[in-house]
């Protein structure tokens, strides 16, 4: 048993003071002598001179700067100049794949010698920590780390236990009460609040909102409190540690006694963290507990392309970097080796408007290159159609699918280019989602109108498991069984069998309402198909439960069913938008690597490509209505503009859902910069036009008739 109380383990600190954490040292080959001197010689001068300081820096490095380069050349310095052991350097990433890349650059520079042993994610070097020590969570050696579908599983049993509803809906992107108690346990974790102070911090939070007015959950709130401690109890017995505790534990420990954050600290005589502007509470307190007695860190980052607010980062800490580490130096790494001088000079007037950055401006030796374009389209259809063009035109003057992204700030704008490629039969792939007609709401939407289309055919069944209980009407596995039963005896549609099955009084009356509102929406006649399905989702209760859910999501699902709603209008009946959703499921079979992609904004951060789309730039979109820090949707526009290594196209449209008017980043991009409409328009009005495209090159399908 733990000498430490049941929930918080870290209660007896004062008494680790006989503890003393096993490290192995061995003597290490020493680097080639030069080794430095090879990496600087690829570096610009800002880069050496960051790579060369001895004491705490913060390397603010724009997009496209090389701070990968700089980060490795940094660690090469410390091991074959400063003659810093390997195993006493501790580096962090966010990635896996990071760490892997850094490791691989920092060997060959090192002939082969081997990277820092602790180099890795937060994650994954604090569980090394916590197996070295697990009494500090009362834990026991070899225990299990679980991951986030045990982790799920060990909430829904406390849940249920607790008389709370923990069912899962199946979907992954779904608000189901058991993902929102799972996102509050890890925001727990994340802020380092302990089973033990969870309470309290809980009625605090719910005080404040009842003084600045800031909508809270109060019931929400208390009920994840007693969760997060029975769930802790669980996970103790099960001696398993879940993704948040790995972090938790070793930070708080630091934090409580000097002593053992010492002789932790003391391991390293150098630290490197990647990517500082993304760290979150946690994080940030782990990594500064290992800095706290030499104060030698070495942090990269860039808090203009701080978008993940939303998640739990904060850009405070990157900005604060000089209370935290005085005497501390900040090198600027402005020089862009990715795009070409006026996509810098959009971005850097685009981000310009931010008052509160610490302060760059990024420049290139290469050319100015194509201006940006920006393009203006009567509704959302249209831009589609013109992009698709555009890229069908650029690709027969040689350019690869590979070499072009559609990039969006919302998830329901790749509907229409969705559509569009997959007319004009582009390869095309979406990075990091699924298609718009695979998505869960769209599906459930769908399934209401077949329903309501075809209510007494069998050929419906389908579309009635997946709906009947969305939102919840008592159908679970026993109800279903028997309206099942039901149907099989009397050869009759699911829907139909609810007439007769004997269900419980209070699921019969609901299945009964559903059928009733469905039938006579799907029967009158004088409802448009996009009336119909607006009815459906508000009749049914579906369009109520996502406005009530507080999931993260739920305003992209209500986007994305608005969306549909849009797209009915072009379809006169249920059967050919149920055909054309079927057969858009559909993806061309070339090679993975040789398609155009369509990812959001968010997913794009890190990435590049030659030929960048940027539709849907529009007020309400893009700056989105929904998120509340307007800092953070510039600084999502300044990483939009710097994806973008040879031409950036922006596009807005003046209808989408009613008026539109451009985003106000287009204003802000000055006109020397850009120019209104396609470049081969204007260069064609000019007398100067570009190669022209020979059609006759591209495969038979894209060929213009």
């Amino acid at each position: 048993m733990s000498r430490y109380s049941d929930i918080d383990p870290l209660a007896g600190m004062e008494e680790w003071d006989r503890y003393e954490p096993c490290f192995d040292e061995p003597s290490e080959p020493q680097p080639p002598a030069d080794a430095f001197d090879k990496t600087a010689a690829t570096l610009t001068p800002a880069q050496a001179q960051a790579a060369a300081h001895f004491g705490p820096i913060l390397v603010l490095a724009g997009a496209g700067t090389g701070k990968t380069s700089t980060l490795t050349a940094a660690v090469v310095h410390r091991i074959a100049v400063e003659r810093i052991p390997a195993s006493r350097i501790l580096a962090v990433t966010f990635t896996n794949k990071a760490a892997a890349e850094m490791a691989s650059r920092i060997r060959a520079a090192l002939d082969g010698l081997a990277a820092p042993s602790w180099l890795g994610t937060y994650h994954g070097l604090a569980a090394r920590q916590l197996r070295d020590a697990p009494e500090i969570a009362a834990l026991r050696p070899n225990f299990d780390i679980v991951d986030a579908d045990d982790s799920r599983r060990f909430v829904k049993r406390v849940m249920k236990a607790q008389g709370l509803d923990g069912e899962e809906s199946g979907d992954a992107n779904a608000r189901d009460p058991l993902k929102i108690m799972c996102n509050r346990i890890a925001k727990f974790k994340d802020n380092l609040i302990t089973p033990a102070g969870a309470a309290a911090w809980v009625e605090a939070k719910i005080a404040k909102s009842d003084r600045s007015r800031e909508p809270v959950d109060p019931h929400t709130l208390r009920a994840a409190a007693r969760v997060y401690a029975d769930y802790q109890r669980a996970l103790r017995k099960a001696n398993a540690a879940d993704f948040g505790d790995l972090l938790l534990w070793p930070t708080l420990a630091m934090r409580k006694d000097d002593a053992y954050r010492a002789r932790w600290a003391s391991r390293f005589d150098w630290l490197a963290a990647d990517e500082y502007q993304d760290v979150n509470f946690a994080q940030y307190s782990w990594l500064k507990s290992f800095a706290a007695e030499h104060g030698r860190v070495f942090c990269v980052g860039d808090d203009d392309q701080a978008i993940y607010g939303w998640r739990g980062s904060d850009i405070e800490y990157i900005r604060r970097f000089h209370q935290d580490f005085p005497g501390a130096v900040q090198v600027r790494l402005e020089e862009n080796f990715r795009s070409t001088g006026h996509i810098l000079a959009a971005a850097n007037a685009v981000i310009a408007r931010d008052q509160k950055r610490l302060g760059k401006t990024l420049y290139t030796r290469k050319e100015h290159g194509d201006k940006i374009e920006i393009v203006a389209y009567r509704n959302a259809q249209a831009e589609a159609a013109g992009v698709v063009d555009e890229i069908l035109a650029r690709h027969a003057e040689g350019t690869g699918w590979q070499d072009i992204a559609i990039l969006y700030r919302a998830s329901f704008l790749s509907r229409g280019f969705e559509e569009a490629l997959m007319r004009a039969r582009i390869p095309h792939v979406i990075v990091g989602d699924v298609g718009f007609y695979q998505r869960a709401e769209i599906k459930d939407a769908l399934a209401l109108l077949r329903l309501a289309a075809t209510p007494d055919d069998r050929q419906s069944d389908e579309a009635f498991r997946r709906v009947i209980n969305e939102p919840r009407r008592g159908f679970g596995a026993k109800a279903m069984e028997t309206v099942e039963a039901e149907a099989s005896f009397r050869n009759v549609s699911l829907l139909r069998a609810l007439d007769t099955a004997e269900l419980p009084t209070k699921c019969r009356a609901a299945g009964l309402q559903f059928a009733d509102q469905l039938r006579r929406i799907g029967e009158d006649r004088s409802h448009t198909l996009a009336d119909q399905i607006s009815l459906l989702l508000d009749a049914s209760g579906y369009r109520a439960m996502l406005r009530d859910s507080k999931a993260e999501s739920s305003e992209d699902r209500l986007e994305n069913l608005q969306e549909l709603i849009s797209l009915a209008g072009e379809f006169h009946t249920a059967r050919e938008l149920l055909d054309h959703a079927a057969l858009a499921t559909s993806r061309p079979g070339e090679d993975e690597t040789d398609r155009v992609r369509l990812m959001t904004l968010h997913k794009a951060k890190g990435l590049e490509f030659p030929h960048v789309f940027l539709p849907a730039w529009e007020a309400g979109v893009f700056p989105s209505d929904y998120n509340r820090d307007a800092d953070e949707e510039r600084r999502l526009a300044y990483v939009a503009l710097t994806r973008g290594m040879r031409r950036v196209s922006i596009s807005y449209c003046a209808f989408r859902r009613g008026f539109g008017a451009p985003s106000l980043y287009v204003d802000d991009i000055p006109e020397e910069h850009c120019v209104r409409g396609r470049l081969r328009d204007a260069e064609r009005r000019r007398g100067t036009p570009r190669q022209p495209v020979d059609w006759r090159k591209l495969p038979s399908h894209l060929r213009r008739p």
